[in-house]
């Protein structure tokens, strides 16, 4: 199963280094072209800035160390400048789950957190170190060094900046070196709506990888909450699927993308439930709380309960017949 899970992630990483390739419009990419690294379980420096709220549930990494590898993230206000020695200022805000297969250097290695963090617009210092407390997987941060001219990078919707960076050879204290440039990707999810996503969807025949989110409340009484998908083909039938149990299955029956949702799982497919993305690449419905589909019919949503979406849609290989693929998990606790 951990192969499993390596393979789809890695797909996912080979997106390309640019929109024009394939990049999704929410993430941003720096090198995967090292020429220099740091010990076991070191750690990287560079500041993130975002304009909105964001959710962030894994990232691509440059490693060549050997499985178990491992990663855990810090965050501080502002900047990293002036605090790779001041482990106090620092906050751990996310750790990997521990399925993460070393792909090797200058190759990207996908790490999903066990929960994804969320952050308000501004700025923040961002800490990287390799090692995971729970599992003891450690590894070294392979990164490049900095020129001037290779040290700044932005997502195509502007969301996400990076400035880059410095590293340590152990976390939080001893020498500093810089500039070095971090060597990876990070995607936000939507954080302005309900819910936080999860999951690394793979692109589509669009290039970009499909993603979910929601307006409206997680309000059980409210009941007026809207799931949607973005970045889909055009003139795509969908259909969202629900589950109160996340899970992972890299091209469930022959698709292109990962399901990740699993134990009794639900499907709105009801009257005006399966729906086209037309022009946009977009589908959304307005779901009633009192019918949330379930493998044995309907049930009501309780106050407490966290339950998982995702939309499943029909896609095309280049060349190739059609397919389905999924865009990523969007967590709602309820209230």
């Amino acid at each position: 199963m951990r192969k499993l899970l390596a393979l789809a992630s890695l797909a996912t990483g080979f997106v390309g280094l640019a929109n024009a390739q394939g990049l999704p419009d929410n993430c941003v990419e720096t090198l995967f072209a090292s020429n220099n690294q740091g010990n076991v379980g070191g750690a990287v420096y560079f500041d993130l800035t975002v304009t909105q709220n964001i959710s962030i549930a894994g990232l691509l990494h440059n490693t060549a160390s050997i499985d178990p590898v491992g990663i855990t993230v810090f965050t501080t206000s502002g900047t990293y400048v002036g605090q790779e020695n001041n482990m106090a200022a620092w906050t751990q805000v996310a750790e990997d789950d521990g399925l993460a297969l070393a792909a090797g250097i200058d190759q990207p290695t996908a790490f999903t957190f066990v929960a994804p963090f969320t952050l308000a617009p501004g700025t923040y210092g961002i800490a990287l170190m390799g090692d995971n407390f729970t599992t003891g997987g450690q590894m070294a941060m392979h990164y490049t060094n900095g020129n001037g001219a290779n040290q700044n990078y932005a997502s195509v919707d502007t969301v996400l900046s990076l400035s880059l960076g410095a590293a340590t050879n152990v976390p939080f204290t001893g020498n500093v070196f810089s500039p070095r440039v971090w060597n990876g990707r990070l995607c936000h999810g939507m954080g302005s709506g309900p819910g936080m996503n999860y999951c690394m969807a793979n692109a589509n025949s669009t290039g970009a990888a499909a993603s979910m989110s929601a307006t409206g409340s997680a309000n059980v009484a409210a009941n007026n909450l809207v799931l949607e998908a973005n970045d889909m083909p055009n003139n795509s039938f969908g259909f969202f699927i629900t589950s109160l149990t996340q899970g992972f299955v890299a091209g469930p029956g022959g698709s292109s993308g990962n399901l990740c949702v699993g134990g009794a799982i639900g499907r709105y497919v009801g009257a005006g439930q399966i729906k086209n993305s037309g022009g946009t690449g977009g589908i959304s419905l307005a779901v009633d709380n009192t019918m949330q589909p379930s493998p044995t019919g309907f049930v009501t949503v309780a106050a407490g309960e966290t339950w998982n979406y995702q939309a499943w849609f029909r896609d095309t290989t280049p060349m190739g017949p059609a397919t389905s693929n999924f865009t990523d998990g969007l967590e709602i606790t309820h209230n």
